[in-house]
């Protein structure tokens, strides 16, 4: 549903120009991303600024909501934005299994069930 209404928004509207530059900060915003998950802070290209990947994250869900409404995705727009806001973070909980005594091969195993919808 996310990746719909993102271009159902994006493809009338291109509302970012991409450039050369974009791809500069890729490595350090997909680290924070990978490494502190919705607590990460991602730096914006144009501006320097950094935010909050859950503050954007609520921002795109902002933006697209009219979208998702359009491609019948609205109820995954709101269990997203749900998740965000109550700080459901796949990075965290993956800490938390192994702060706990999990092991990788154990990780990897309740990943594959949640993915699989078990």
């Amino acid at each position: 549903g996310l990746i719909q209404s993102t271009a159902h928004w994006i493809l009338p509207k291109r509302p970012f120009k991409h450039q050369e530059r974009d791809y500069l900060l890729y490595k350090f915003n997909r680290f924070q991303a990978c490494r502190f998950g919705m607590a990460g802070i991602v730096t914006d290209v144009n501006t320097g600024d950094g935010h909050r990947l859950s503050d954007d994250t609520l921002r795109l869900l902002e933006n697209v909501a009219a979208s998702a409404d359009k491609v019948g995705a609205t109820s995954a727009i709101e269990a997203l934005r749900r998740q965000v806001k109550h700080g459901h973070d796949e990075a965290q909980n993956m800490r938390d299994f192994v702060a706990e005594g999990g092991s990788l091969s154990g990780l990897v195993k309740k990943h594959c069930e949640i993915w699989a919808g078990l």
